[in-house]
């Protein structure tokens, strides 16, 4: 019922505002519904449609590995000068260690070269333990080109084989170590060729041919720090058999052309 102490104009005007308010609520109403139609179509397309597969974002590489033969292997000869060796290529960081110019006989130091990050090469180090690697400024060093030859040893089979690009080119049986002094196994290379044809009575025959790896159970041998060579024999009759101090032997005509080969070849022992 009307309340009869409202004025008949101001009833009016009330029921027209209830009746606007009642509208504007119908519209927003429907404007959910339909808002909520459309996104419902719209979720039910996307399901319904193949999705394209994830994209992944490409890797960035930086150049440094560690694996062996990454890159082709070079040598690398010191300049003249000490060389500084660090930990990673790091302008900023100190060198962990630095090496003498000249080898123990007096030849230039090198090293073999597995990878190179800008101007920095990663290096295989001719000390202890074995294995050790190491990163050294190009700046330092004169870098060869790809090493042609390489060489490996395989003491289960106390064979040796001289490799060019990865092909045979000479096949030799060889004496290792004893199982008291095992002839170490790795990857090494030349850094001490040593020529003896002019007193080839020695044990060592006609070259001793220094590499950067060590004796794991001599700390020195005849004066040395334990270094490990691939070297000739006075005694032919021993090779093929495990009677050495950790070298390789080989026979004296075998040694002379291994000789020839530059410094920074790798000698890889398994």
């Amino acid at each position: 019922m009307a309340d009869p102490l409202i004025p008949r104009t101001e009833r009016r005007k009330r029921r027209r505002q209830r009746r606007r308010v009642a509208l504007i609520g119908f519209l927003v109403v429907l404007l959910i519904v339909a808002v909520a139609a459309v996104f419902t179509a719209t979720r039910d397309i996307e399901q319904a449609a193949p999705k394209p597969p994830p994209t992944t974002q490409p890797k960035i590489t930086t150049g440094i590995s560690a694996t062996y033969a990454a890159a082709p292997l070079r040598t690398a000869i010191t300049k003249g000068g000490d060389i500084a060796v660090y930990a990673s290529p790091d302008a900023y960081a100190q060198p962990s260690q630095t090496m003498s110019a000249q080898t123990e006989y007096t030849l230039p130091r090198s090293f073999l070269v597995f990878d190179q990050y800008r101007e920095w090469l990663h290096v295989y180090l001719p000390i202890r333990p074995n294995d050790t690697t190491g990163w050294i400024k190009a700046s330092d060093v004169v870098v060869s080109k790809p090493l042609e030859y390489q060489i490996k040893v395989s003491l289960a089979d106390k064979t040796l084989w001289l490799l060019k690009n990865g092909a045979v080119e000479m096949q030799e049986p060889a004496a290792i170590g004893t199982v008291e002094n095992p002839t170490p196994t790795g990857t090494f290379y030349y850094t001490d060729p040593i020529n003896l044809t002019t007193d080839p009575g020695t044990a060592y025959g006609a070259f001793a041919i220094g590499l950067s790896g060590h004796s794991n159970t001599l700390s020195e041998f005849a004066g040395g720090d334990g270094q490990i060579a691939v070297h000739g024999t006075n005694d032919p009759g021993t090779i093929g058999t495990p009677v050495s101090h950790g070298c390789v032997r080989v026979n004296n005509d075998v040694i002379t052309k291994l000789a020839a080969l530059p410094l920074g070849t790798p000698v890889v022992i398994t």
